[in-house]
């Protein structure tokens, strides 16, 4: 849009592309402030008890928000990038002049450009362009209490009685346990979550039980983070120590969503965070029992 509207003014002058880019990163990181801070501060459909038109708008200006991150990250790369090429030429040449106020540094920059994006565009299109969706991430905390304790604390599963990390209200959040059967071998487990995409549920399967592991196989996810990532099992592995017993609570996932650049870190963080969750409620309530 501002190279259109460089030609629309006539403005197409030696040195274009620089300003170009540097409109760019000014514009899209403007954009993702203003667009992170609405969706921030706007509250999810389960909170607003909002309608279907609601949750749609409401849907769309997240999305908005993640797209206005991307595209400010990848303008500001891009114009750091060139910036750096500017200097690099300067140093191959040994003077001020690196040819960046040519017409021909102008159009190949621009090329370049967009050769670049529109690749990077295609990731996620086919599994061609795909990167590994595969991905795990594991919380651990030292429990003060005997293992025996922490596998009868986590026979039974509760909303977590401490406020959640401000990073995962950003995510779809669980809001109900609606079976439970413990951890035993093949016991079933289900809980409804709500966010700004909807409602649904995630259900889990108990696949392998030791004394020590418990596997949760997922069976079925129709709630709205299955819009972000595909869980695949939840791990329960306690460990007795001299002071307490340490539990590890691993997510494995697959990533649904690219560039795996930007959604890779994220969904990694947000997993973290979720089991770190799990793990600290079984603390709580383990210890609060002794």
């Amino acid at each position: 849009m501002h190279l259109i509207w460089l030609a629309f003014c006539d403005e197409l002058k030696r040195g274009f592309s620089m300003i170009v880019l540097t409109r760019c990163a000014q514009t899209a990181i403007v954009l993702a402030i203003v667009v992170a801070i609405s969706s921030v501060i706007t509250p999810t459909p389960a909170q607003a008890n909002a309608g279907e038109l609601i949750a749609a708008v409401l849907g769309v200006l997240f999305c908005l928000a993640v797209l206005a991150a991307l595209v400010a990250i990848l303008a500001f790369a891009i114009l750091l990038i060139f910036k750096l090429g500017r200097v690099i030429l300067r140093k191959l040449r040994g003077s001020n002049d690196d040819g960046s106020q040519t017409r021909f540094y102008d159009v190949a920059s621009m090329i370049l450009v967009m050769t670049v994006l529109g690749i990077a565009s295609l990731e996620g299109v086919t599994n061609a362009f795909s990167f590994a969706t595969r991905n795990s991430t594991t919380a651990t905390r030292l429990i003060n209490a005997p293992v025996e304790q922490v596998w009868d604390t986590m026979e039974t599963a509760t909303s977590p009685q401490f406020a959640l990390p401000k990073f995962l209200q950003i995510f779809p959040q669980p809001v109900d346990v609606v079976i439970d059967q413990g951890t035993s071998l093949g016991a079933l487990r289900q809980v409804a979550f709500r966010g700004r995409e909807g409602a649904g549920d995630l259900t889990l399967r108990v696949v392998n039980r030791t004394d020590d592991r418990a596997v949760f196989a997922v069976l079925s996810d129709t709630s709205p983070i299955a819009n972000w990532v595909s869980h695949r099992f939840i791990t329960y592995h306690v460990n007795p120590v001299p002071n307490g017993t340490v539990l590890n609570v691993t997510l494995e996932f697959d990533r649904e969503l690219a560039p795996s650049w930007f959604f890779t870190p994220l969904t990694n963080v947000a997993g973290y965070f979720a089991m770190d969750v799990l793990a600290r409620d079984v603390k709580i309530r383990s210890e609060n029992r002794l």
